[in-house]
């Protein structure tokens, strides 16, 4: 079974995670993509401390896109360097954004993961501790739901991001060309794999035990995604 273990980076902290999910209005959806692919992966790729980033596209449900931003640390997310360029969106992004629907961002930190490589598709499932009981509710996915999770053959790897609010919430430009508030997020679980139908099945085999809330952790929505690409900085 693959390891189980905290995360640093060479500098002691954690590493960071920008997660962005969202639709677009249909007769956008080619420039979209070209927008992506073009200009917004490697303008954001050219900042200091961002790594790598992944597009995937949903399997079913929505937000139908959904991009995953590797960073040094969630600091990154608050740097000058990504402020300036939040604040300084180009004219294409002027034309992009107001075009977003249903978005959810979540400047996170990756406190934790299990298992190595990339997997081509993922379960991305939103969760919280309850109150007071956030040891628990990690000690129940390092020591009971990833391990059981991994026993499948189907995981390549599995993360906890816990969202930084102070940093998700800061205001700038291109949220104000959106038209609307992001939706947040409070922990993350991003499981990568190369079968999505028999980690659905396992996944909802125990989630449907109920043993997460009894340990401190409420498991909400997720949702299935195939990625579409990969670019490193």
């Amino acid at each position: 079974m693959p390891s189980t273990t905290p995360i640093e980076t060479e500098s002691g902290n954690a590493p960071g995670v920008l997660l962005v999910l969202n639709d677009i209005l249909e007769n956008v959806e080619l420039e979209f993509n070209r927008w992506y692919l073009e200009q917004h992966l490697p303008e954001r790729l050219a900042i200091d401390g961002f790594k790598r980033a992944r597009r995937y596209k949903a399997v079913d449900g929505q937000p139908a896109y959904m991009t995953v931003y590797d960073c040094d640390s969630v600091q990154v997310l608050a740097s000058p360097a990504y402020r300036e360029r939040l604040a300084n969106p180009t004219a294409w992004t002027n034309q992009i954004m107001p075009c977003f629907r249903n978005i959810l961002r979540a400047a996170c930190q990756e406190s934790w993961s299990a298992g190595e490589g990339m997997g081509g598709a993922a379960i991305v499932v939103q969760c919280k501790p309850i109150h007071g009981m956030e040891t628990e509710a990690r000690q129940y996915i390092t020591e009971s739901l990833a391990p059981f999770l991994l026993q499948s053959d189907c995981v390549v790897r599995i993360a906890l991001w816990e969202a930084d609010a102070a940093i998700t919430d800061q205001p700038c430009e291109e949220i104000d060309l959106r038209g609307a508030k992001d939706n947040g997020a409070h922990w993350i679980l991003f499981i990568e794999s190369y079968d999505l139908a028999q980690l659905a099945l396992v996944l909802h085999s125990r989630i449907l035990s109920g043993d997460g809330a009894a340990s401190g952790l409420l498991i909400g929505s997720w949702l299935r995604y195939q990625l579409i690409c990969e670019r490193a900085a």
